[in-house]
């Protein structure tokens, strides 16, 4: 079996490389190694030679073959300049030995690499389960292997029923899950991502929680997530051939999993493309949406709401999305949630005009606590065709959340509207002019003096001048209350009479409210 010279260069990286061969040369395949014996005659160019430099006579061959040189001598520059060089050039003090031991493993791996491939595709052939699967795979790589899916539950497991001192994997086999607190560990770990930058990530190292180094293989159908392939440092280390393989048993069980799951799989992708397009307004004929809506027989109640979840302070890859997506289905147990812009989107339905009840919403924040996330949440709406102005509904809730500096895990846009209003007004004014003079002359004097006449105006208002409801609100003396009413009046002529004048100034202080936040 072949082995790339890229691979090879990586190999002898350690032994204080001084490489002088050109990256195009990097992917050619070496299919032989020995030591140069002075017979230029018995040079292969698809093999590579070990020598030192005083053993090359003829130092022109280092620009026709492959060569791994000791420099125990200076190598002569003038032969390397006429032609691309294609040698590695180790320090002195390595020994030609190591470096036949360093090739040997590398090709001997090469050749276990191309045997279990061959028995992959073997197990393919005979239509293996899952299972028969992951039993090869213990075979192939002699350290336990455990399979879950993209909500971390338990699919199967091969060579873990013996494992001690492995409490996550024991709960993990006797329940049926990933313990939580685990599951937010690897879901919340965006680091580990990073290990090949701008390329898909096919293994992730997760350590932490447990006592044996994990590597985990991501089973991937057009670059969707399916499940994890987890392979414990148990007995023996785990090599990069062995990273290989897991791969090579990933995309095999990823072709496995698509054709168990192919109808249910089938079913949801169209309906997440159906509401993918309304949410692009590639859709937009009432009637077509509606014959849409039969045809993938979404049974929904007449009240519907938008929700958008946003994974908060941390950066949104596939795998903790499809987690967090498959998560919320079953919380809201509903098939109804996508993943779009990198947010998730619940088209969620009610029976009621209550998104949820007060147990649920109290489990609902808890959810969303557990897993670092915030909801934000449309006005209520009929029908299917109103889902993207919905949509922009529970996203702009998000971003006024934001810049209103809210805390609450849930945004409802209905409590938003009229900052959301406001703030609209920002292009084309100065928001400070539409503060009423009643609540500006306050707010001066309150801060002046330290007096506190704009909250006893405010809750005055609010529970329609009722002075005894408003005293019990304040905490204050029915007569304190009294006094500061006509102090008010006296500073301000206000007409407790005239609504318009009360709407502004309750508008007025939603706009202070609004300025102080920006």
């Amino acid at each position: 079996m072949a082995v790339a010279l890229k691979k090879i260069i990586s190999a002898l990286n350690e032994a204080g490389i001084k490489t002088r061969i050109n990256e195009t040369f990097e992917d050619i395949e070496i299919q032989g190694y020995d030591k140069y014996a002075s017979r230029p005659e018995s040079l292969l160019a698809d093999h590579i030679y070990v020598t030192n430099a005083s053993s090359m006579a003829d130092s022109s061959l280092m620009a026709k073959y492959h060569f791994i040189v000791i420099e125990d001598r200076l190598l002569p520059e003038r032969a390397l300049e006429n032609s691309p060089p294609k040698l590695i050039a180790l320090n002195r003090d390595e020994d030609q030995a190591a470096v036949m031991t360093i090739l040997e493993k590398l090709f001997v791996e090469q050749r276990r690499m191309g045997e279990c491939s061959i028995k992959l595709l073997q197990a393919c052939q005979k239509g293996y389960t899952i299972q028969q699967l992951l039993d090869l795979g213990y075979q192939l790589l002699n350290n336990p292997l455990l399979l879950v899916d993209i909500s971390l539950c338990f699919i199967a497991h091969s060579g873990g029923n013996n494992i001690e001192n492995e409490p996550l994997w024991e709960w993990t086999l006797s329940k049926g899950y990933v313990d939580k607190e685990y599951a937010r560990s690897v879901m919340t770990d965006d680091s580990t991502n990073e290990k090949d930058a701008g390329e898909e990530v096919l293994v992730i190292w997760e350590t932490g929680l447990l006592n044996h180094r994990q590597l985990v293989g991501r089973v991937l159908k057009n670059k969707r997530p399916l499940a994890y392939l987890k392979l414990l440092e148990y007995h023996h280390p785990i090599t990069d051939c062995d990273e290989e393989i897991l791969i090579m048993l990933c995309n095999v069980l990823a072709m496995n999993m698509e054709d168990t799951n192919a109808i249910v799989n089938a079913s949801n992708s169209l309906s997440d493309t159906f509401l993918t397009a309304l949410l692009n307004q590639k859709m937009y004929d009432h009637a077509a949406i509606e014959e849409r809506e039969r045809m993938y027989g979404l049974k929904l109640y007449k009240n519907l709401f938008a929700v958008v979840i946003r994974i908060d302070n941390r950066q949104n890859t596939n795998d903790r999305l499809y987690y967090l997506k498959r998560i919320f289905q079953n919380f809201f147990n509903r098939q109804t949630v996508i993943i779009y812009n990198g947010q998730l989107v619940i088209l969620l339905d009610t029976i009621t005009e209550e998104i949820q009840n007060a147990r649920e919403m109290a489990a609902f924040v808890s959810l969303l606590e557990e897993n670092n996330c915030t909801a934000g949440i449309s006005k209520i709406f009929y029908h299917l065709y109103d889902f993207c102005e919905h949509y922009k509904q529970a996203y702009n809730a998000l971003n006024l959340g934001d810049l209103l500096k809210k805390t609450s895990r849930i945004l409802n846009y209905d409590e938003l509207i009229i900052p959301h209003m406001i703030l609209s007004f920002r292009g084309e004014t100065n928001i400070r002019n539409l503060i009423h003079p009643v609540v500006k002359t306050l707010k001066d004097l309150d801060q002046k003096k330290g007096s506190n006449f704009l909250e006893t105006l405010m809750a005055y208002i609010n529970h329609n001048q009722d002075t005894t409801l408003t005293a019990k609100s304040l905490h204050i003396h029915y007569n304190t209350l009294k006094y500061r009413i006509n102090r008010i009046i006296e500073i301000t002529n206000i007409d407790f009479s005239d609504s318009e004048t009360l709407f502004n100034i309750q508008l007025s202080v939603k706009v202070n409210d609004i300025l102080g936040c920006l």
